[in-house]
């Protein structure tokens, strides 16, 4: 890879250029998340990813012999049916790629099929989904792709996995490779909307489990909880095992990893992200050899709406980017 590319040339074969009457980090966080965005339909794939506890993938197939499958992987609060995921899919379908959405664990409605809270380490349930790929009749190459959160999970997967990974090319699109940097900018006054909007959507996650299975921890109230950090000392990290928030952060954070991956990677982050910060990739990038880095100057946080068509300018980025690394 050249150093070029390394600091940033386009991953698509156009540049981004947000729409005219959508400039702004923010605007391009915020709106393209309301637009409404069609559901390329798919039948559900459940996969087990440890005792008693089942992650559900939706997979859509193309008319015809597929290219490859592309496995795409959420972000905080989200699920396969989430704008970006639904774009995405429906680009790759039209490019001839069998596209699996992944529900992480009780997203999407999965809240009964498992017995933990899904968290930012859990790079095994990736490592699952792709070995579950071949048996229901999806075809290589495998393409690995996830969205802020999942786009940190994914490039850890690709880390530890190293020469063993099962996918054949990774990409992470505004993915918060460091956690602790990225909590701390969150926190600034000026991410106070989505500060709340996050707690607000991940306490009503924890109520929604409740129903069906206990959830141990105080009451799952926004105002009581007061932010992503707090929730994560209370609920993520307890559930997963680690001390605290802090020692979760610095065990989830797959930006220390990034050097041991071994095959074609991408990471896709807005220089305008307003809380995961552009600063922080660059001292992953010398020892990250098999990562390209590119910061478009806007596009805020998993925005990317383009001037033009498609106007989900990230999808055609990874799609362009697959295509070129597996040929």
């Amino acid at each position: 890879m050249t150093a070029e590319l390394a600091e940033g040339a386009p991953a698509a074969r156009d540049a981004f250029h947000p729409a005219a009457w959508l400039r702004g980090p923010h605007g391009q966080t915020i709106l393209p998340s309301l637009l409404p965005a069609l559901d390329p339909g798919g039948e559900p794939l459940d996969v087990p990813v440890g005792p008693g506890t089942i992650v559900r993938v939706v997979v859509s197939r193309p008319d015809g012999r597929p290219r490859g499958t592309l496995v795409l992987v959420h972000g905080l609060a989200g699920s396969a049916s989430s704008p970006y995921m639904r774009r995405t899919a429906r680009q790759a379908l039209a490019r001839g790629w069998a596209v699996a959405r992944v529900n992480l664990r009780n997203c999407g409605g999965t809240e009964a099929l498992s017995r933990t809270l899904y968290n930012a380490g859990q790079s095994a349930d990736a490592a699952a989904v792709l070995e579950a790929l071949a048996p229901a009749g999806l075809p290589r190459p495998f393409a690995l792709a996830g969205f802020s959160l999942g786009g940190n999970l994914v490039l850890r997967y690709a880390g530890i996995a190293g020469d063993a990974s099962s996918a054949d090319a990774v990409a992470g699109v505004n993915p918060p490779v460091d956690l602790a940097a990225c909590l701390t900018a969150l926190e600034r006054p000026g991410n106070a909307l989505y500060q709340e909007y996050f707690t607000l959507l991940l306490c009503a996650q924890v109520r929604r489990i409740r129903r069906v299975r206990h959830v141990p921890g105080p009451p799952a109230l926004p105002w009581a909880v007061r932010g992503v950090r707090r929730f994560d000392d209370l609920f993520t990290a307890p559930d997963a095992g680690y001390a605290g928030s802090a020692d979760y952060y610095a065990d989830a954070s797959a930006g220390p990893r990034l050097q041991a991956v071994r095959r074609p990677a991408l990471v896709l982050s807005a220089s305008d992200d307003p809380f995961v910060p552009v600063g922080m990739f660059r001292r992953f990038r010398e020892d990250a050899s098999r990562v390209r880095f590119v910061h478009p100057i806007a596009g805020g946080h998993v925005g990317y709406w383009h001037a033009r068509e498609p106007r989900y300018w990230a999808a055609r980025a990874l799609l362009d980017f697959f295509e070129e690394a597996l040929g």
